[in-house]
């Protein structure tokens, strides 16, 4: 006899580990210089062992810094 498939669980889930205290200060500053330069919020997380989009986005806020707008970036003129 086979055994069951439960459907909607997930086996090997990996949650993340708490980033607290002086290594989330450390985090925050270094994503927000990376974000003040130019980077997407995508960017950075998956720069930084594979942040999520939301965790990296906190962490930027808690860093005080300011959202660019979602629309694209004009060209630069020659």
């Amino acid at each position: 006899m086979t055994a069951p498939v439960r459907r909607g669980a997930q086996l090997d889930v990996k949650r993340r580990r708490d980033v607290r205290g002086e290594e989330r200060e450390q985090l925050r500053q270094v994503l927000a210089i990376g974000y003040r330069a130019g980077a997407s919020i995508r960017a950075l997380g998956a720069a930084h062992d594979d942040l999520s989009y939301g965790l990296t986005r906190t962490l930027l806020l808690e860093a005080g810094v300011t959202m660019r707008s979602r629309a694209r970036r004009p060209k630069p003129t020659p």
